[in-house]
């Protein structure tokens, strides 16, 4: 799923330096497409107050620029939500999207992101 053009982009230290700052933020996963096995994968979107998306991208770029990091659900998007995630408990539906609370909204912003 190619980048889209009112978005940022953000690497895993672009990730830690933002919970560093104690700045608050939330983030999100995207269904992007499926492995060749039929597993879901998934982009991770950051959300800070007053900016624009973010999608998370890998440090290294490609031969085509920048590209976004994708995540399969086990372990590789359960792991970086546990470490660079905003701490809410993730939810699946029947289709593999995901939200964070029961009416599938959860996008605003915390007070303040706890360690």
């Amino acid at each position: 799923m190619p980048i889209k053009k009112h978005q940022l982009l953000i690497t895993i230290d672009g990730v830690k330096d933002l919970i560093a700052s104690e700045r608050a933020f939330r983030c999100r996963y995207e269904r992007v497409g499926v492995t060749d096995d039929g597993k879901p994968r998934y982009q991770c979107v950051y959300l800070c107050e007053g900016e624009p998306e973010s999608v998370l991208v890998s440090t290294r770029f490609g031969p085509h620029g920048p590209e976004a990091r994708l995540f399969n659900i086990w372990p590789g998007l359960f792991k970086h939500h546990r470490e660079f995630g905003d701490g809410r408990p993730l939810c699946f539906d029947r289709d593999y999207d995901i939200t964070f609370d029961a009416d599938g909204r959860g996008d605003d912003l915390p007070e303040r992101r706890k360690p």
